[in-house]
């Protein structure tokens, strides 16, 4: 993509389950080439409205280690 459409970057995108707005459920990634001036953007503006009980970087390092300790 950059080569051949000279384009300046590529994104790679994925979306897993139907809280990530995936409509059709299966394994698939979005290969999308960037330029700088395409007015196209792949971060998030706002924050989720979503609030959690404690860390979770935390959590998720919990059961990473755990899934290592099986």
């Amino acid at each position: 993509m950059r080569t051949a459409l000279k384009a300046g970057g590529v994104n790679i995108l994925s979306a897993s389950g139907p809280g990530s707005e995936q409509s059709v459920p299966h394994l698939h990634f979005h290969v999308v080439p960037r330029w700088a001036d395409d007015g196209f953007s792949t971060w998030p503006t706002e924050q989720s409205q979503r609030r959690m009980a404690g860390d979770p970087v935390i959590q998720l390092a919990n059961a990473m280690a755990a899934g290592h300790a099986a």
